[in-house]
């Protein structure tokens, strides 16, 4: 029998977690980063008394225990507890705050409004269309960067759109009718309907992202995500900044998915500006974040321009940048949301902070112990190295071996 220890439970999305025993067989609906769980009544046969269950109580319940009815003498009859029906579990879900608001926001989904989800199907915001000519296909867990930067594009722009999901190769086959559509199975991939009727499919995140917002301009009402097009300098910038996220994601492929080789550096060494006994990898990382960091504070807002939210450009980074926060902690002790390191990189932190307070943001992003789960089938196996004290520290703080969570 499976008990959780604690009120708070740490998901990597909203989905359905199922605890069974002999005798029950329940469901309970987490949503997004944390949740309660519910009261659940339980009919006692042969009685009218109901027998309540706080799953919030620290103490845990022995359900599969018999249960011994009022009528009975001392220590003889028992009576078993009848498992309750999925009608009454969605009753009892219903009648709370959260369960009430979490099947409102199902009904909105429905119709393409509410919140930012990522098991959305449509997506319309304040648009009067009921049908969007254009579809996105996504992967189906939220698991896929690329993905997840449309995904950003699309919710902060509000454009309407259809969404189909598909399965990441590396986590099942994909459907024969998409594989027909993609020969090469790229996710994500957009189909628009011509005027003829025909379907035109287009691959690669970065090209869908900005057809979308050629698409959707701001004389039609939609936040621009790209630079003017007569904006030679922000266009400059923007080559410039989209170079300079390869050259960062290539230095934490480096980093995580290669042997790092002998590192004599501490953690303290970095903080006092000591480079000697650094790898070569970890340097390179680090130097990078550092002209990331000078990008970041040459605007007065927390973003890579001059607006008060978050452009393409933003979106580009921060799905990738979300995997190195838990990669790096994990396979090498450096956390660079610590004191320390918000000290050492304070314009990147304030971004990521920013990003924190997005809805948007919060409904595509997964937590550490998700991330290090989901990166090896993707990109291969991580190497342990770096800072060894605070890797052994971080990885068994993320893996929930150091009594309990305490990271995102």
């Amino acid at each position: 029998m499976l008990f959780m220890q604690s009120k708070r439970i740490s998901v990597a999305r909203a989905f359905f977690i199922l605890f069974c025993s002999t005798n029950t067989c329940y469901t309970v609906k987490a949503f997004q980063h944390q949740f309660i769980l519910p009261t659940v009544t339980a009919k006692i046969p042969g009685t009218k008394a109901n027998n309540k269950y706080n799953y919030n109580s620290p103490t845990p319940l022995s359900m599969s225990t018999p249960m011994s009815s009022p009528s009975s003498s001392s220590g003889s009859s028992q009576q078993k507890i009848v498992k309750p029906s999925w009608d009454e579990l969605k009753a009892e879900s219903a009648d709370q705050a959260v369960g009430a608001a979490l099947n409102n926001e199902v009904e909105k989904r429905k119709e393409g409004k509410g919140s930012a989800h990522v098991q959305s199907r449509l997506r319309l915001f304040s648009s009067d269309e009921k049908a969007p000519k254009i579809t996105l296909y996504r992967d189906h867990a939220g698991w896929c960067p690329y993905c997840q930067k449309t995904m950003l594009l699309i919710e902060e722009k509000e454009v309407p759109i259809n969404i189909e999901l598909v399965p990441m190769r590396s986590y099942g086959d994909k459907p024969a009718e998409f594989m027909r559509m993609v020969p090469g199975g790229l996710l994500p991939a957009l189909t628009i309907e011509m005027e003829n009727g025909r379907k035109q499919t287009i691959t690669e995140s970065q090209v869908i992202m900005e057809l979308l917002d050629k698409w959707h301009p701001v004389s039609d009402g939609y936040k621009p995500m790209l630079p003017e097009e007569n904006d030679s300098a922000g266009w400059s910038k923007y080559d410039f900044l989209a170079r300079l996220e390869r050259e960062l994601f290539s230095w934490w492929c480096t980093l995580i998915f290669r042997p790092e080789g002998p590192s004599g550096g501490s953690l303290m060494g970095l903080l006092d500006r000591k480079k000697a006994g650094l790898s070569g990898a970890m340097q390179g990382f680090l130097d990078c974040l550092s002209k990331v960091e000078k990008e970041l504070a040459s605007t007065d807002g927390p973003w890579f321009y001059e607006y008060d939210y978050p452009t393409m450009i933003d979106f580009v980074y921060i799905s990738h940048v979300e995997r190195m926060l838990a990669s790096s902690a994990y396979w090498k002790g450096l956390n660079l949301r610590s004191p320390e390191m918000r000290s050492k990189y304070p314009a990147l932190n304030l971004w990521l902070d920013s990003f924190d307070k997005r809805e948007c943001f919060l409904a595509f992003k997964s937590d550490y112990y998700t991330h290090v789960k989901d990166i090896p089938p993707q990109y291969g196996p991580g190497y342990n190295g770096g800072f060894s004290a605070e890797q052994e520290e971080y990885s068994k703080i993320i893996t929930g071996k150091n009594k309990s969570w305490s990271l995102p």
